[in-house]
């Protein structure tokens, strides 16, 4: 069975602080003070100046973030980023929550009925938002910048190394970054040794897998995954003459030897030295607020329209049992198939083709392509082991048609067998398409920097399962139960998620739980599955809740429609909403059902 990993992430970018998540950084502000409801005729007025205040107050506050948010930040008028990277210390984090209460105390004064159609749908997607991310307070020491995939130590490099130069002054913008990362890394350590005083720090084996997702990134030679891009990035600057094109090559050569692996190094002797002030092992639930806290999390990873996460645990359960049973209908009717599945394969395995082919196919299903500018690049051979199967770069707001797909060809998600499945969740129809689609709508913009990542990672999922109908050379059955086998197994990984975080089990449980799916499974799996748990709580859900809820109104949908379902109008009423939690969605496709109807 494939096995999903920590991130095939739809926006690498947005794991520095650019979103405006409940544990996450922001400026500091003064909120006034609203204690009356607003007329009608002030409702529209007042939620337009809210969601101004908070593209403008949020947008820019980092240099990282307002570049990989606008390719042209001049344009939009914005306040200079007061750091570089954002503010991780826990005075910030706590100013943020403080912040969100802020946004939806203003929110709740305005009056919904005295809004637009258009304004009402961002109301009630920004009231979901700020409800669940306020719900935060207290919980903020919780909060885990690093891990061993997902973390910031991790992503971070990817994010550097692709820091795109439009004129000389990024260049010099990208430079202060490099010469910053320590004094970041420093404010992270600090976070991470107030947690050790608190009982909160991770164990000293997560720790250890950290540290061994830093390694890769001490080489300051040839072999730096920033070095082989700053020579290309410097082409894209015009007017560059070749002596200052010189000059900034040695200037960077450098700062990397300088800056950026000895700010590695300190992050590295810092959390060396906390081993052994872990002392909680397992799950979050065995924290002292841990259970709370992984509670916040699941709703703010997947916005699902269940209403508690015992639901939710119960919901995922039985799509397990349903997904197991049609596999075993379709094997009853044809056992040849079982001896099939290890050979199966799509038909295309070179990246461009498959891609190409993929833009070309997807209108049987899905709305055409509004973009179909793309870049592959491949991951160096030394992150192969720290950093996720593939992963889809989103593009400036302002530049539509910057898209970079990173393929990891040491993972065996992106062997040839899985390519093409894979370049749908990342390609078309998945975050590329999705993406460019959302930019093409020219929503508020407020709404950019709002993170529902089971709606996007939910969409790649969804439609990466159906990945099988888009090359008409795989059997329709063969492809049914390779979609199958993936649901099952990302279904398996989400519930053991949940068992682990909010329940407490240990991987003698989890053994003995895999052991009614998986034939004679050994120990060391087990081990891994809960270590991944233990490691990035909730990311799983992130994926299958997200595909979950998105199948789940698809059936909803053709059920009602019958004969008159029409699966394009279907996935353009989910891409024209854009993404939003799943109760808005929701309530959305039951009038659109009736508009479907008429």
């Amino acid at each position: 069975m494939r096995r999903y990993f920590a991130a095939a992430a739809a926006a690498i970018a947005l794991t520095t602080g650019l979103l405006l998540n409940g544990c996450q950084a922001v400026p500091e502000r003064v909120l006034p003070s609203l204690s009356r409801p607003a007329s009608a005729e002030d409702s529209q007025a007042l939620f337009d100046q809210l969601t101004e205040d908070i593209f403008r107050e949020n947008a820019a506050s980092s240099i990282l973030d307002r570049h990989y948010l606008m390719a042209e930040p001049e344009k939009f008028q914005l306040p200079e980023p007061e750091s570089l990277y954002g503010d991780m210390t826990l005075e910030a984090l706590q100013e943020n929550t403080d912040t969100i209460a802020g946004y939806l105390e203003r929110l709740n004064a305005i009056d919904p009925e005295g809004l637009s159609a258009e304004s009402l749908l961002d109301y009630q997607i920004l009231k979901t938002y700020l409800e669940t991310e306020s719900s935060c307070q207290g919980l903020e020491l919780y909060v885990q910048p690093l891990a061993p995939t997902i973390g910031i130590q991790a992503q971070l490099p990817i994010l550097l190394a692709e820091y795109e130069f439009y004129d000389e002054a990024d260049v010099e913008d990208y430079f202060s970054l490099l010469e910053g990362l320590g004094d970041y890394f420093a404010q992270i350590l600090t976070l991470e040794q107030e947690k050790a005083r608190q009982g909160l720090m991770m164990t000293d084996d997560a720790i250890d897998r950290v540290l061994d997702s830093c390694e890769p990134y001490l080489d300051s030679g040839s072999g730096c995954v920033l070095a082989g891009t700053f020579p290309e990035r410097l082409n894209q600057v015009s007017g560059l003459s070749p002596e200052r094109r010189e000059a900034y090559i040695q200037e960077h050569e450098a700062l990397i030897q300088s800056a950026f692996v000895p700010a590695y190094q300190k992050l590295m002797e810092g959390l060396s030295l906390l081993k052994g002030s872990g002392q909680v092992e397992g799950g979050l639930c065995r924290y002292p607020d841990g259970r709370e806290y992984y509670r916040y999390l699941v709703y703010s990873s997947t916005y699902t329209s269940c209403r508690d996460v015992t639901t939710l645990r119960k919901t995922i359960e039985r799509r397990i049992r349903r997904d197991f049973q049609e596999a075993a209908s379709i094997l009853g009717e044809r056992p040849e198939l079982m001896d099939q599945l290890s050979q199966a394969a799509f038909s295309l395995t070179e990246p461009e083709a498959i891609l190409k082919h993929l833009m070309k196919e997807i209108s049987r299903f899905y709305p055409e392509p509004v973009c179909e500018e793309f870049t592959i690049r491949y991951v160096p051979k030394a992150l192969e082991p720290v950093l996720s199967p593939a992963f889809y770069l989103t593009p400036p707001i302002d530049r539509e048609g910057s898209n970079t797909i990173y393929i990891n060809q040491g993972s065996a998600s992106s062997g040839q067998e899985h390519l093409f499945s894979t370049l749908a969740h990342e390609g078309y129809p998945g975050h590329l398409y999705q993406t460019t689609y959302f930019l093409a709508s020219e929503p508020a913009l407020f709404r950019h920097l709002l993170s529902f990542g089971a709606y996007t990672e939910g969409w790649a999922t969804y439609v990466e399962m159906a990945a099988g109908q888009l090359d008409e050379n795989l059997d329709a059955d063969v492809a049914k139960l390779l979609s199958l086998n993936s649901s099952i197994t990302l279904g398996l990984h989400a519930y053991i998620d949940i068992m682990v975080n909010d329940q407490g089990w240990g991987i003698d449980q989890i053994h003995s739980f895999i052991t009614d799916y998986y034939d004679d499974p050994d120990k060391e799996f087990s081990a891994a599955l809960y270590q991944a748990m233990v490691d990035n709580p909730a990311n799983y859900l992130e994926y299958y809740v997200g595909y979950l809820e998105f199948s789940d109104m698809r059936e909803k949908a053709e059920e009602a429609l019958g004969q008159n379902f029409d699966p394009v109008e279907f996935h353009r009423y989910l891409l024209d909403t854009g993404p939003a939690p799943f109760s808005v969605l929701r309530k959305g496709l039951e009038r659109w059902i009736r508009e479907q109807g008429n």
